[in-house]
């Protein structure tokens, strides 16, 4: 009797323990994506607290790596995949759009910034700030690494790409400091006068301050208008077969009232919004 309750008991355990497995969620990639998913994880786990969502922000790149490897449930990318990176057995859903701001430190003078001089500033022409009528200071220029889906809306719109072999790859100047987050951009303008970056709309507090782009002042009224251009998808992706209760639920969330909500409310223009 002793070994059958014995052996019940460890049936009952290897069954909650599976259960509580298939309920985690693995969502991987863009870091500006990352920022309001963090938010929509936060109140779906309030409706549901037994389903575990894990939330990495690394790149758009490694999002589509880790879904095609199975690392990861649902992948994010904050730039459009090309048709050689997932095939037809995935799904990629708009949840939302963002723009990227350019932003300087919250002293710098230079409210306004033109399409041709972040062109000459990011292929290293211009210099210094004097140049655009601003302080007598060296411009440090800031990028993102070459994963990020940031980077990749970002040069694709300004033109900051040259044709290599049949291959499009990044033209900027190679002195440019390059880091992995937008926390970082953030956090290296907010202590630095003299430096210039772009990062996610949703990441933009007092902190920092964004340009006005060839007169056009950075709010989502302005992107919802068409008026703002640097503006881009936040996708998900996930396979369109054999998707746990657990995934399916959740995408589910990303299409309701409350996630549109959420999204609208935080500084993004929900997809279906």
């Amino acid at each position: 009797m002793l070994v059958k309750a014995t052996t019940l008991w460890a049936l009952c355990t290897t069954m909650a323990f599976n259960a509580q497995a298939n309920d985690s969620v693995t969502i991987t990639g863009s870091t500006s994506v990352s920022h309001i998913m963090d938010i929509l994880v936060e109140h779906y786990s309030i409706q549901y607290p037994n389903n575990k969502i894990n939330v990495q922000g690394i790149s758009s790149s490694a999002g589509i790596v880790a879904l095609q490897t199975g690392t990861a449930e649902i992948g994010m990318s904050s730039r459009m995949i090309n048709a050689d990176e997932l095939d037809d057995n995935y799904t990629i859903t708009p949840i939302a759009h963002d723009g990227i701001a350019i932003i300087v430190n919250p002293t710098n003078p230079i409210n306004n910034i033109t399409h041709s001089q972040v062109d000459d500033i990011y292929h290293g022409v211009t210099k210094n700030w004097q140049q655009m009528g601003g302080n007598n200071e060296k411009i440090a220029v800031v990028s993102r690494e070459n994963a990020s889906g940031s980077r990749f809306s970002f040069e694709q719109f300004m033109q900051l790409t040259k044709d290599v072999a049949g291959f499009t790859v990044s033209d900027i100047n190679p002195e440019v400091l390059v880091v992995s987050t937008n926390g970082m951009v953030k956090s290296l303008i907010a202590r630095n006068q003299q430096a210039i970056g772009y990062l996610s709309f949703g990441s933009v507090d007092s902190s920092i301050k964004p340009l006005s782009y060839d007169g056009v002042i950075p709010n989502i009224t302005n992107i919802r208008l068409g008026k703002y251009k640097i503006a881009r998808p936040f996708l998900i992706m996930y396979k369109k077969q054999a998707l746990s209760p657990s995934v399916t639920r959740f995408i589910q969330f990303l299409a309701s009232d409350d996630a549109i909500k959420i999204i609208n409310d935080n500084g993004y223009i929900a997809e279906q919004s």
